[in-house]
Formats: C-alpha cells, structure tokens, sequence
C-alpha cells in the first residue's frame, strides 16, 4: 500500500513537473517570439529611421542642385553685368571719339530766298546758265571745302514737296580767305506765291577742315518779300592773313558781318556814310563804338566794321533800312554776338 501510495504520487509530481514544463515552455517560446518580433520592429525602424536619411541627403542634394542652379543664375547675373560694363564703356568710347578735335558741330544757320529771276551775269559765278533762276544763299557756322561742293550734295524741297537739285551751287561771289561759309544756290525753287520751304545737305560735303555737313537741314527760310538780317560776326586782329590793305590806318580790331544775301546801299549803290553810322558795336567793357569804316564793299554777304578801339567786340547792331539785298529789299533791325 505504502509502495502503491509513493507509486502515485511520484506520478503526480510528474505530471505537474510536466505541466510546470510545458508552461516554461509555452513562455519561453512567446517570449521568442515577442523579442523577434520586437527587433523586426526595431529593424523597421532602423530601416524607416535609414530612409528617412536617405531622404534627408536626397533632400540636401536637391538642394545642393537648386544652390548650383542659383549659383549658375549669379554667374548669368554677372555675365550680364559684365556686359553692361562692356556696352557702357563702348559708349564712353563713342562719346570721347565724337569729340576728337574739340570742333564743334556745324550748323547750316542760314536759307535766304533773295531772288526769283537772277541776272545773266550770275552765269559767270556758276559755269552754267541760271540766268531768270531762283537764288538762294545758304549760310554754315563753318567755312565749306569747294573741293567736296556739288549742285548734288542738296535738295531744295517746294511748297508742293517736291524735291528739286539746285543746277548750281558754288562759293562765289564770296571765295575770300575769311569767307567760304555762304553757298548760292540756283535753280526753279519757287515763286512769290510758292516759295520753297526747306534746304538739306543730302551728298557728301565738308567743312575746310573735314567735318561732314551731310544730314544738315533748315526749314526756316527768309522769304522773297524780306530783307537780310545779320547771321553772325567774327573779331579778327588787323594784320590777319586776307585783311591787308581792307582797313585804314589806326585801325585795332576788325569785325566781319555776314549777312543772309549780299547787300549794297539803296539801289544797288556802295556803302557809305548812313551805312556806317547805322552799325553800333557793342564793347566788352559795357560801351560802344561806331567802326571808322566800312570795308571789303562788293557784292556779297560780307562787309568788314573797321574799329579803333582795342576793346574787344562781344555784338553788333544795325538800324534798320540801310543795307538791301539784290531785289532792294532793306533790312530789319538786327543783331548778333561776336564770336
């Protein structure tokens, strides 16, 4: 009975150590699985925590791309800069090369239609026949090369805006050393009724020395009716080269006037004394004299003032009615600086 009693409860505690067993067991293995489950996770999160690096550098890549592309953009920037620098020192240069020589600019300052039928003997000033033509003076602020001067180099426009070319453009009558700056023009311009209305320098022409006239344009032309006004006047000292013998003795200054067209006394007669004493020269220091002569009286735009003063010359007067043109037309009362 004892062995039988021993027996079974040898039997029982193997198979509650059974029990206990399969328990460890059962806990070990959920334990396993718990831990492998828990590393894959942390392995996920590793590899998500690696992906989120990995977007991170692709992030900082993109940007390092949209830097470089900023980069590039500057170096445009500059590029552009650089040009600008380019172009505004290609402008400097422009601009410094327009002024080589320090002359000014010529300006055609003057058109005068002084006549609408020509003598004959105007022939003689233009090699052809402009006999009964129209005669116009043009005027420039610089004396004009003959060498570069043709009837082409101008067209003359009518009041119909028709475009005609002068048959004759020449230096004469006034081809003096100081003179050259006043070129006659003849041709069918017009009428009293349909005067012409603009002149323009179309050809190559130029000044004496070497500035282009070409493009210069007047539209303000003195019509028929009028009489010739001053353009402008020049001081010379006595002794310039084409003054000798012109001026009387004690003679300090001299003063060229140059007028639209040619002028003379009334009809056509020489200057004199009412000429003379018309002309008032004003002074540096405020005052004025009266020239003790009038010199260089021919027929064209240009008559020397004469002065015995030393003070120099700053502008000239003349009263009205005293110098007319060709047709008798008188002048205005006018004025001009002295250059």
């Amino acid at each position: 009975m004892q062995n039988l009693d021993m027996n079974a409860r040898i039997a029982r505690r193997a198979s509650r150590l059974g029990a206990v067993l399969l328990v460890v067991s059962g806990a070990a293995s959920s334990l396993a699985c718990d831990s492998s489950s828990s590393e894959e996770s942390e392995d996920s999160e590793t590899s998500e925590g690696s992906g989120e690096s990995e977007d991170g550098d692709g992030s900082s890549s993109s940007s390092g791309t949209t830097g470089g592309e900023e980069d590039t953009t500057g170096e445009d920037s500059t590029s552009t800069e650089s040009s600008t620098d380019a172009t505004g020192d290609d402008t400097d240069t422009d601009t410094e090369a327009g002024t080589d020589g320090g002359a000014p600019a010529v300006e055609l300052l003057s058109a005068y239609y002084g006549l609408d039928a020509l003598p004959a003997t105007a022939t003689a000033l233009c090699g052809v026949p402009v006999g009964g033509e129209d005669g116009m003076p043009v005027v420039f602020s610089a004396q004009v090369d003959d060498a570069t001067l043709d009837p082409e180099d101008f067209i003359v426009e009518t009041q119909d805006g028709e475009e005609l070319v002068p048959l004759c453009a020449t230096l004469n009558p006034a081809n003096e050393a100081l003179e050259l700056h006043t070129v006659l023009l003849a041709g069918p311009f017009g009428t009293a009724q349909a005067q012409p209305v603009a002149v323009e320098v179309v050809g190559v022409l130029d000044s004496v020395d070497a500035r282009p006239l070409q493009g210069l344009r007047i539209e303000d032309i003195t019509p028929l009716e009028d009489g010739p006004s001053l353009v402008f006047a020049q001081r010379f000292e006595p002794d310039t080269p084409g003054l000798a013998g012109e001026c009387p003795e004690g003679t300090l200054q001299v003063v060229q006037l140059t007028w639209q067209g040619g002028v003379t006394g009334p009809g056509g007669a020489a200057l004199g004394e009412a000429q003379r004493l018309g002309v008032s020269v004003g002074l540096e220091g405020g005052g004025s004299a009266i020239p003790i002569a009038l010199a260089d009286d021919d027929p064209d735009n240009y008559v020397l003032a004469c002065l015995d003063v030393d003070e120099a010359a700053v502008f000239v007067s003349v009263a009205p009615g005293l110098f007319h043109d060709p047709g008798d037309d008188e002048n205005p009362e006018t004025m001009v600086g002295v250059e």
